[in-house]
């Protein structure tokens, strides 16, 4: 998983992302299938698996630089051209297959919040779409603090 230096066009960044949610996902499975040994080993130092530690930090920076060059791309675009790239990207980011193992879908649900600097690239009637859907599939009262940092950027007026 890495960033490009540069980007020509945002299926490349939406590519990139593509892929490395999928090799993320695959990564936390495999960080996670520790044995005995290895499971007390990560009890006792107290700041849990540093395996699927790295993957998140290393996950974070690479999904904040495809948020980035996205966010660089789309205002060139038309509106309704931008929009579907962006509605692409949280597609991705936000309304993702549920995983299996509840670890991953919360460690995912972590990084819902890097989407915002997209929700302001989307059109005012698209915007309202990902807002309903997203309320529908995470209930305001239920969201986590970067949750609710996306929700109100998908709610303003």
């Amino acid at each position: 998983m890495e960033v490009r230096e540069t980007y020509e066009t945002p299926e490349q960044v939406l590519e990139d992302m593509r892929r490395g949610y999928a090799r993320f996902v695959e990564g936390l499975e495999e960080a996670r299938s520790t044995g005995m040994m290895e499971l007390f080993s990560n009890y006792l130092r107290g700041d849990g698996n540093p395996r699927v530690n790295q993957l998140v930090d290393a996950f974070a920076q690479v999904l904040g630089g495809w948020v980035e060059a996205l966010a660089a791309l789309l205002p060139g675009l038309a509106p309704e051209e931008a929009d579907g790239y962006a509605v692409r990207a949280l597609e991705q980011m936000l309304f993702y297959p549920k995983p299996a193992d509840q670890r991953t879908e919360f460690t995912l649900l972590a990084f819902e919040g890097y989407a915002v600097p997209l929700v302001g690239l989307l059109t005012d009637g698209c915007r309202a779409e990902v807002a309903e859907r997203y309320k529908k599939r995470t209930p305001p009262r239920r969201m986590m603090p970067n949750q609710k940092k996306l929700w109100r950027a998908l709610t303003r007026h």
